[in-house]
């Protein structure tokens, strides 16, 4: 008998942003629309991106027990390939120095514990995991890991298996809050208990008191009990089944108006909701935007193992 069930499949960036507005979320994950590459990413997002493709070569090298030298060398690399393609970004130079600055001192600054503490199991692994099934639906909650490693503490540090790290570029310092979605995702995902969040300053170096690599570089430990694991699942199954499915089932995503201008930035389709009328909207949305693919981060899925 051929199982008729409906497979709902989000991630922690999905989540996030349908609950920051569905009606955002409609026109980026029903429609793939978004504006022109010019205008699409935030500048944090795309020093974040650029850092993140050298990082993965420097873990993957890490893992094949490559030298030093050589894994910096090629982090450091594919970050220049990657600013390099206008399609991938439009960081003025500058910008690309400061992150390769930033992420050759931080490689540096952490050399000795990656060695001798950090055995990588997987670099940007993506999961899938069921958050919940029922004869009607199953909802699926996948990611993707910058960094999954058993940690062997030194020196009276303690040791931890299936480590998940995340890596986190910054330029102002702000709190690393331990209810975001994506952190929780990536420990339940693995069945860990705890996090580290990797972060990497890029401030400003000509700034009249520069932070010292100690200020710039840190690796902020999360940990997570299973009943806050737990209560985070059944919060988010109850959004997906009585908020998320409503919108599908109606075709009817709802504004925010409190989430169009948030973070100092104007959200990315307040031209739209702006309108007055759906004719309008709808005219908008095709002669301003453009067509991208749809965004799937299992789109390489392997098991994390």
């Amino acid at each position: 008998m051929t199982e008729n069930k409906a497979n709902i499949i989000l991630d922690a960036s999905k989540v996030d942003l349908f609950e920051t507005c569905p009606a955002r979320y409609n026109f980026r994950h029903n429609h793939n629309k978004s504006l022109p590459v010019m205008y699409r990413k935030a500048e944090a997002l795309e020093k974040g991106s650029i850092a993140h493709e050298g990082l993965a070569v420097y873990y993957t090298m890490l893992k094949e027990q490559q030298p030093y030298n050589e894994r910096i060398e090629a982090c450091l690399m594919k970050i220049r390939e990657m600013a390099a393609n206008p399609e991938e970004n439009s960081l003025e130079s500058d910008d690309v120095n400061r992150v390769l600055s930033a992420i050759e001192e931080s490689c540096d600054y952490w050399r000795a514990d990656d060695e001798n503490c950090l055995e990588v199991l997987a670099v940007e692994t993506p999961f899938a995991y069921n958050l919940f099934e029922d004869d009607s639906v199953r909802i699926i909650i996948s990611g993707k890991i910058d960094l999954l490693v058993n940690y062997h503490g030194v020196g009276g540090q303690a040791s931890y298996e299936r480590l998940p790290i995340d890596h986190k570029t910054y330029s102002r310092d702000s709190m690393v809050l331990r209810k975001s979605n994506q952190f929780i995702n990536y420990c339940s995902a693995v069945d860990s208990n705890y996090l580290l969040v990797n972060r990497i300053g890029l401030q400003d170096p000509d700034v009249k008191k520069p932070k010292t690599a100690e200020e710039k570089f840190k690796r902020l430990p999360l940990s997570y009990d299973p009943i806050y694991i737990n209560d985070w699942k059944s919060n988010l199954t109850d959004m997906i089944l009585n908020e998320y499915l409503t919108c599908v089932a109606t075709g009817k995503w709802v504004e925010k108006p409190t989430s169009c201008y948030k973070f100092s930035r104007l959200c990315e389709y307040f031209e739209i909701c702006d309108s007055s009328g759906q004719d309008s909207k709808d005219r908008k949305l095709e002669d301003n935007y453009v067509t991208i693919a749809e965004w799937d981060v299992t789109s390489k899925m392997s098991n994390v193992e």
